[in-house]
Formats: C-alpha cells, sequence, structure tokens
C-alpha cells in the first residue's frame, strides 16, 4: 500500500469515528487552507531549483469532553515542475505531478492532568518559543523547513510529549522529544544554506543513534510584571544542521574522482530569555540564545595526509533578535528586526540582519501594499566589501472574506561571500492565492 493511500485511509478513518463520537459527545471541527503558487525566477543564471509547490492542509479537531482535546492536520504539497528524466519517467504520474502528503500535526491534549494545574500535549505538534516575529533564537524544538525560500523561517512539527503547570501568574513548561529530526532543505537548494564547499564530494550523513540517551529534553517558565511578558528556557538537545566531521580526498576532487565527505549533527545546550511588551502603542520584543556546543572535530585525509582541523569550538557564542512595530496615524505598519546570527550560523561566524516590513491597507481593507526589506553585514570593519540586501515588494488583495491573493517579488543579492548575496540567482515574482476555511 502506498503512502499516500495508507494517509488518506487514515484521515478517512479518523473524520468518520470523529463524527460518530460527535453524536455523542462533541462537535467536530474541520479547517484548513489551501495555497496556490505559480513562481518565475528572475534572474538568467537562475539555480535549477525543483521545491516550488502548492499546498493544501485538512485539518480536525474534537473535544469528546471539557478534559480532552484531539487535533489532527494532513499536509499535501503538489510540485509545480515534472521530474521526469529519461522516457520511461514518462509512464509514471508520479514523476510528471510529484506530490507529497504527510501527517503535519496529530495530537492529544489533556486539561487537567492528575493535577487541575497541570495539561498535557502528547504527539506530533509544533511547539514554538521566542517572542520575534519568525526571527526565533530560542525556538529549538522543531526542525527547521527551508524548502520554501520565501519562507525560510517555518518549522515542521516534531513528536513530543508536552507538560504545563500553571502556579499563580506563573506557567512552567517541560518538554521531552525522544527523537532527533534534522533539517528539510530544498531540493537541489542545498548551497543555498550550507554553501557549496562540498559540491563535489559523495557524502555522508549520520544521525544520532536512535537511543534514550539521544532524546532531547527543554524547559521553560514565563510569566508577567506590569505589562511585560518574559520567560526563561534551556535545551538539550542537537542542533539541526549537518557540520562537517571527515573530509577525505586525492588532488582536486570531481566526477571522476570524488571525495568523500561525512557530516553530523552537534550537540548543543541553549539557555534563552525573551520579553514583549507595549509602550504607548509602541510594540518592543527581544530574546537571546546563548548556545553551548559540544566541540567538533574533523577528521581529514588530503592526498594521503592526515590531520585534525576543528569544525566547531566548545565556546558558547551568544545569538539574538530585538524588534519593534508602530502603526503611524493614516495606517501605516511599520515591523523592524534586527537578526543577530542567521539560523545556520554558528560560534565567530555570526553576521547581523536587519529586516524591516512597512504595510498599508486601502480601499476599506480590501487592498494591502507592503513594502519589506533585508540588509546584511558580515564585517563591519568593511561593510562595503561584506554585505547582502533583499526587497520584498508585495501587493494583497483581500476583498473577498477568507481569501487572499497576492503578487510580489523576492529580490536578493549582494557580495557573493554573504548570505543574501549567494541568493541572488534564486531571485523569483510570485502570484499566490491562499483560501482558509
Amino acid at each position: 500500500m502506498g503512502k499516500t493511500k495508507f494517509i488518506l485511509i487514515v484521515l478517512f478513518a479518523f473524520i468518520s469515528s470523529s463524527l460518530q463520537f460527535d453524536k455523542i459527545y462533541a462537535q467536530t471541527k474541520i479547517g484548513g487552507f489551501l495555497q496556490l503558487d505559480k513562481r518565475y525566477y528572475i534572474s538568467k543564471n537562475a539555480l535549477p531549483m525543483e521545491d516550488f509547490y502548492n499546498r493544501f492542509r485538512f485539518e480536525t479537531s474534537v473535544s469528546p469532553n471539557d478534559k480532552l482535546y484531539l487535533f489532527s492536520s494532513v499536509d499535501f504539497r503538489f510540485y509545480d515542475l515534472a521530474r521526469a528524466k529519461k522516457l520511461n519517467d514518462l509512464e509514471n504520474i508520479n514523476q510528471l505531478f510529484p506530490t507529497n502528503v504527510s501527517i503535519w500535526e496529530a495530537y492529544i491534549s489533556v486539561y487537567g492532568f492528575l493535577f487541575d494545574n497541570l495539561d498535557l500535549k502528547i504527539g506530533k505538534q509544533r511547539i514554538s518559543w521566542g517572542t520575534a516575529d519568525k526571527l526565533n533564537q530560542t525556538d529549538n524544538l522543531n526542525s527547521k523547513d527551508f524548502s520554501d525560500l520565501n519562507n525560510f523561517a517555518e518549522k515542521i512539527p516534531s513528536w513530543a510529549i508536552k507538560a504545563s503547570y500553571y502556579l499563580g501568574d506563573y506557567t512552567l513548561t517541560a518538554v521531552w522529544l525522544p527523537n532527533f529530526k534534522p533539517v528539510l532543505l530544498p531540493r537541489n537548494g542545498t548551497s543555498l544554506f550550507l554553501g557549496n564547499a562540498l559540491a563535489s564530494f559523495k557524502d555522508s550523513l549520520i544521525l544520532p543513534a536512535n537511543r534514550l540517551s539521544n532524546s532531547m529534553f527543554a524547559f521553560k517558565i514565563s510569566s508577567n510584571f506590569a505589562g511585560l511578558d518574559y520567560s526563561f528556557s534551556y535545551f538539550n538537545g542537537y542542533d539541526d544542521i549537518p557540520i562537517l566531521t571527515s573530509l577525505n580526498y586525492n588532488s582536486n576532487p570531481g566526477k571522476s574522482n570524488p571525495g568523500k565527505a561525512e557530516l553530523s549533527f552537534p550537540k548543543i545546550q541553549v539557555i534563552g530569555a525573551d520579553f514583549s511588551t507595549e509602550i504607548s502603542g509602541i510594540g518592543f520584543w527581544g530574546e537571546g540564545a546563548l548556545v553551548i556546543p559540544d566541540k567538533i572535530i574533523t577528521d581529514n585525509l588530503v592526498n594521503g595526509i592526515y590531520y585534525q582541523t576543528v569544525a566547531l569550538d566548545d565556546k558558547p557564542y551568544f545569538k539574538f533578535t530585538l524588534g519593534s512595530d508602530y502603526t503611524f496615524p493614516g495606517g501605516y505598519y511599520l515591523n523592524a528586526q534586527w537578526m543577530h546570527g542567521f539560523f545556520t550560523e554558528r560560534g565567530s561566524t555570526l553576521n547581523d540582519y536587519f529586516f524591516a516590513r512597512i504595510e498599508k491597507v486601502l480601499f476599506n481593507d480590501q487592498l494591502k501594499i507592503a513594502l519589506g526589506g533585508a540588509l546584511e553585514v558580515d564585517k563591519w570593519g568593511s561593510v562595503s566589501e561584506n554585505y547582502g540586501y533583499g526587497f520584498f515588494p508585495e501587493l494583497t488583495y483581500q476583498g473577498i472574506d477568507n481569501m487572499e491573493t497576492a503578487v510580489g517579488a523576492f529580490i536578493v543579492g549582494g557580495k557573493p561571500a554573504s548570505l543574501l548575496g549567494s541568493w541572488k540567482n534564486a531571485s523569483q515574482a510570485y502570484l499566490r492565492v491562499k483560501v482558509s476555511f
């Protein structure tokens, strides 16, 4: 039985059982969205990336009683580009119309478990930590989803057990994640996030062994005081971005003589803190993460000569995001953030990123105009040689309830050594239609 067929059968069984349950105990709710994207590269030297996809999310939830809540969602991704590489592929509909189906979330929430002030959530779930607008430095519990470059801050839900205990104005949270999940990279677009230094190497990936000792856990305490929301957190687990641990090659590696590269995932601890507040109508937020990594050594065998290099030092490093937003007279909304250290950056390689977006709605909120921008600075001592930039204009029509139609562009560039500069050939224009139900 194919994976897609199995998921559809499980989904149908869940809905059917939920509808029967509904007659006795609860009201089943159905929701989700359909998002259709059509994108085109702007650059003549466009990257051969094949991850332009449309998305359909189907969600169901049911509350059998005031103590239980069940939620599940299925994520359908259907891709724009065919993957046919040879004549026989034209006989396979999956090669012409690629589709991916996955259980996005599936969890059970128990309210008042053992104690009135203790809630429990078990299953595949999105656990979002941090107060920044998507650029979260303390949000380490779910793996990153880089499959859509336009939405590089997306995360993938993980299987976890989450316990929340409410003690007056404080909330104590404990999370256990039994298994590790690595980052999801765009198809044929790995170099956008990890560089192309290993492009001519035959690589292998080593994931943490599936043992109890390799499970991950986290704690958080959150509260508020005089209009200030804040929290402190601790995470013990793995970085989902791989790092080079072994390199073996002779002379110049190439197609006829590929070198061998081995990558693994470093163990890390993260001590985090965040806050958010509002002063005179201006929103402020910030979060910081002190990352304490294990030391990673790379074993090199080059032209028969063996030596070791330090891929990642065990010296702690600090990443942070600060931001603010405000709605000016006339309805102009401004959102600005400073991110020190991108999601893929570690140790002494942390760079600074400045993001800003201004929005204005017109014609009784039917039309929204948005202009977004980004500036990357790698070395403040020589900014003119170490910078990247981004420009993100978007026009959205939202005159029909539950529907948004948007046209826009994702334009990036800069010096080749910068992150945004390396994305230059991925600049694109798009049309997006999204209907929520």
